[in-house]
């Protein structure tokens, strides 16, 4: 029984190890527009604010950490490297939604 625990232990911490590794692989890094020379990259998304929807509702979110981590998940999606231009709220609307935290930003891929 000792043996089987450790087995299942063991599993379950490589399975989390090799999950962490890959998440961080593909994490898109947050940029400061003056880091980029704008010739560098390659504009993917706008991310937050993309599309028709964003005119009538915002996404809100908890706290800045899980606003932030949805922009950079979404970029991911896109396939995009990092993103620039990030701009967060903490108020995303007076009507519909007065609480919660809201972040866009530019999703893009570094040119090789």
């Amino acid at each position: 029984m000792t043996r089987g625990i450790r087995l299942v232990t063991a599993l379950a911490l490589t399975t989390f190890a090799c999950a962490a590794a890959a998440a961080d692989a593909v994490a898109p890094v947050v940029y400061d527009a003056t880091q980029l020379a704008f010739g560098r990259y390659v504009l993917v998304k706008r991310v937050g604010v993309d599309g028709w929807r964003s005119a009538f509702s915002i996404p809100g979110h908890r706290d800045l950490g899980s606003a932030t981590q949805a922009v950079l998940s979404e970029a991911a999606r896109a396939g995009a490297d990092g993103v620039i231009n990030l701009t967060c709220f903490d108020q995303t609307d007076a009507v519909f939604d007065p609480a919660g935290y809201f972040c866009y930003a530019d999703a893009i891929r570094l040119k090789k």
